[in-house]
């Protein structure tokens, strides 16, 4: 059983470049900022008889976690899952009455799966190493959507010129209720550093793909810190 279980091992030495190697696994937590701004808006319905505005918002904030293997020659795999959110102010107006300002939530959950590679590196004997690496791969989201008049319509039971009567928690609820899934391709560069059993990485990752109704853009980057355990 011994010489098998060394036997195992020596393949997979064998097969992964020495140099490259950071650690067989890692994993951890990670916490970034969005580098993106959706702009204030200010939507009328085209009858004239109904309108909307929503402010400005900002760098929302993400959190989860993260899980890599390094046994793959010449890339290392990694998957995490974050998420994010931001709150927005909104308003509704039309000829029978207002809602709001109220407080709207935008934010999603999002999974992405990475091929990463070493461009350069540099290692401290018996102590640590550090690198700069690239990659990039797929990923998923559900994102809740922006307000915009047809939300507010659906919300309304159809008919923008009613009696606004809905409630902040109800748009909430609605919001929430009518999440919008997504998926598209990212690429990522940064630097990962480890000391010991210690590993952490900070990198820029920028996310492509159709997101103008849940963002109102079609890409966002994001900076990224990840910290947990590499052996």
């Amino acid at each position: 059983m011994k010489e098998y279980k060394a036997f195992i091992i020596g393949i997979i030495l064998a097969i992964t470049p020495i140099n490259s190697a950071f650690a067989i696994l890692g994993f951890g937590v990670q916490g970034g900022q969005g580098l993106f701004t959706v702009g204030a808006r200010s939507l009328d319905d085209p009858s004239g008889f109904a309108s909307m505005a929503t402010a400005e918002f900002s760098n929302s904030l993400n959190l989860g976690v993260y899980a890599y293997l390094d046994i793959i020659p010449f890339f290392d795999l990694e998957v995490d899952a974050n998420i994010m959110a931001q709150v927005y102010e909104f308003a509704f107006l039309n000829l029978l009455g207002t809602a709001g300002p109220y407080d709207a939530v935008w934010g999603g959950a999002s999974t992405y799966i990475t091929a990463r590679r070493k461009l350069v590196g540099v290692g401290i004997p018996f102590i640590g190493k550090a690198q700069v690496f690239a990659g990039g791969g797929f990923n998923s989201h559900t994102f809740a959507p922006l307000a915009n008049l047809d939300l507010v319509e659906s919300l309304m039971g159809g008919d923008l010129n009613t009696e606004p009567t809905f409630s902040e928690d109800d748009l909430v609820d609605f919001i929430d209720e009518n999440k919008i899934d997504k998926s598209g391709l990212h690429f990522q560069v940064g630097m990962q550093f480890k000391l010991f059993v210690l590993d952490s990485f900070l990198f820029y990752r920028h996310t492509l793909g159709d997101f103008e109704d849940v963002l109102d853009a079609k890409s966002f980057g994001s900076l990224n810190f990840r910290i947990g355990m590499g052996f």
